[in-house]
C-alpha cells in the first residue's frame, strides 16, 4: 500500500515532526529496552537464588546463558 504525501505530512504533523521512517526505529528501540531489562531481571533473580542456595551453579549458568542467547536471536531477527 503506497503512502501518499498527504498521509505522510499528516503523520509527521501528528507525531510532532517525527518522520515515518524513524517511528519504526523508535518502536524497535523500546522493544530492545524492554528485552534488556528482562535479561537484567533474569540475571539478578537467578543470582539471588544461587547465592541463597536454592539452585546450583549449573542451573544459574544455563538460565542466564539461555536468556542472553534469546536476546541475541531476537536482536538478529528484529533488526
Amino acid at each position: 500500500m503506497a503512502v501518499s504525501a498527504a498521509q505522510e505530512a499528516a503523520f509527521t504533523g501528528a507525531t510532532l515532526g517525527v518522520p515515518m521512517g524513524s517511528f519504526s526505529l523508535t518502536i524497535l528501540l523500546v522493544m530492545f529496552s524492554v528485552l534488556y531489562l528482562w535479561v537484567v531481571w533474569v540475571i539478578v533473580t537467578q543470582w539471588k537464588a544461587w547465592s541463597q542456595g536454592k539452585i546450583d551453579f549449573y542451573d544459574f549458568l544455563t538460565r542466564v546463558v539461555r536468556s542472553i542467547f534469546l536476546t541475541l536471536v531476537l536482536g538478529f531477527l528484529l533488526e
